[in-house]
């Protein structure tokens, strides 16, 4: 029986948007190719649970709440909330920037019941499931954009309890930091990473500025090399949705949503954020609407995140669209919480996308699926990613300042140039897959898996 290797990704990794599930399936996927790993991560849940791999702990017993909340416009209580805790962690890092090598109180209280388990092998009842963490064999860090010096106080402590080696796969650094204390905070921990790989050229700027003495190297993101799942899982569950007999022609699926560099800085015409919602919802109806009139395709929309929050629910984003579609019979909207593997393997099936969530672009990717992105130009993953490493700059269209005729056009010509641009998609998959084997095969020697 081969051994099961534990590792765990010690950021928080909110599992409803399954881009973010993409990654670290990605990473095990890469590094453990035949399957035999489970992964330990954290999420906005109450209790800790285990399903399909994944071990769940909830993030507060790592990472205060108040530390993770983001700005965000809206009058109810939760967002008054988060946006003022926001605007005090900003003014923190203004006025005493070395609050920020102090360790949370969160992260003390979990380290000293972890401390007495590991010691005494008593389990606490307040932290039922944090035992399971002992099982760590490795930590994978980097995980999206979410590496900061908060999690590398959580490595720091894990380390303090287990040696425990680890690696950073997938980072994605802002591009300046707040302050030297940060720097500082996160160098003393990142030094010792047994292996650095950026997923862009920007980032890797950012760790030669920062911290020079890192050896860092790009390779695609891990999200890359999730494996789908298989056709037959995928017919099945598409059977029970009554959504397989839409397949009998082509399928052009869709992912949309109203993120941040779209709701924020797109349709620039737009006075207020609630013209720009409307105006983004509209620009995306007529775009199916053509589609519609002018090829004999089903349409299916993928619900790629379901929160957290309705702002970040794409069915909710989705519906909206779909009310200012001209006909319904050919349009379908999936609600369900599926898994990131399935929803590739969907995405497998699928004729072409229209999209704007990245990972769903990443999916298409490794499955060949050719796509139009429409985004935003403040989105750095655009550049870096789809441009850069999936070289499908032409298959972008910005919507900063959208002119429908020219987005339909180039959608156009992308659909009926859809096979030409599946062949070109394998070929870049076939890179990114060598690129990925030999990340795996340096991590592997850097763990002590493989021989030197």
């Amino acid at each position: 029986m081969k051994k099961i290797y534990h590792f765990l990704v010690p950021e928080l990794v909110p599992l409803d948007n399954k881009g973010e599930e993409a990654i670290v399936r990605g990473i095990g996927d890469v590094i453990f190719p035949e399957g035999n790993y489970e992964i330990h991560l954290f999420d906005e849940v109450e209790n800790y649970r285990f399903f399909n791999g994944i071990h769940v702990y909830p993030v507060k017993w790592f990472i205060s709440p108040w530390l993770n909340r983001e700005f965000g416009f809206g009058l109810n209580s939760e967002k008054i909330r988060d946006s003022a805790q926001s605007l005090i962690r900003n003014a923190l890092h203004k006025v005493y920037p070395q609050w920020v090598r102090f360790k949370d109180r969160s992260l003390i209280r979990t380290l000293s019941c972890l401390k007495e388990i590991h010691s005494t092998g008593r389990i606490n009842s307040t932290y039922a499931g944090l035992e399971n963490i002992l099982k760590l064999d490795y930590i994978i860090a980097g995980h999206d954009g979410a590496m900061d010096e908060r999690v590398c106080h959580v490595i720091e402590g894990l380390q303090e309890i287990r040696s425990i080696p680890f690696g950073v796969f997938g980072i994605e650094f802002p591009l300046i930091f707040k302050s030297e204390y940060i720097v500082s905070e996160q160098y003393r921990v990142l030094k010792s990473a047994e292996f650095f790989f950026c997923r862009t050229n920007a980032s890797k700027k950012v760790v030669e500025k920062y911290f020079p003495s890192i050896n860092a190297f790009v390779r695609p993101d891990p999200a890359f090399g999730m494996k789908p799942e298989d056709s037959l899982a995928v017919d099945t569950y598409l059977e029970s949705r009554g959504l397989l007999n839409i397949f009998e022609k082509p399928v052009v699926l869709c992912t949309t949503c109203e993120t941040g560099p779209i709701s924020r800085f797109c349709f620039n015409n737009e006075a207020s954020p609630g013209q720009r919602l409307y105006a983004h919802r509209k620009f995306y109806a007529d775009l199916i609407n053509h589609v519609l009139e002018n090829h004999n395709v089903n349409i299916l929309f993928l619900p790629h995140a379901l929160g957290p929050g309705q702002a970040l629910d794409d069915t909710y984003v989705a519906s909206e669209v779909i009310r200012l579609v001209n006909s319904h019979d050919r349009v379908h909207l999936l609600q369900d919480d599926i898994s990131a593997k399935l929803l590739k393997g969907i995405i497998a099936k699928g004729s072409f996308l229209i999209a704007e969530r990245i990972h769903s672009m990443i999916g298409a990717v490794g499955v060949g699926t050719p796509f139009l992105c429409l985004g935003s130009k403040t989105d750095r993953r655009i550049e870096g990613i789809i441009c850069e490493m999936v070289h499908a700059r032409s298959s972008v269209y910005y919507m900063n300042d959208p002119d429908t005729h020219e987005a339909i056009k180039k959608l156009d010509y992308l659909f009926l140039n859809r096979a030409y641009e599946a062949d070109r998609l394998n070929e870049v998959f076939s890179i990114i897959s060598s690129e990925h084997a030999l990340a795996a095969s340096e991590i592997k020697q850097r763990l002590g898996l493989t021989s030197k």
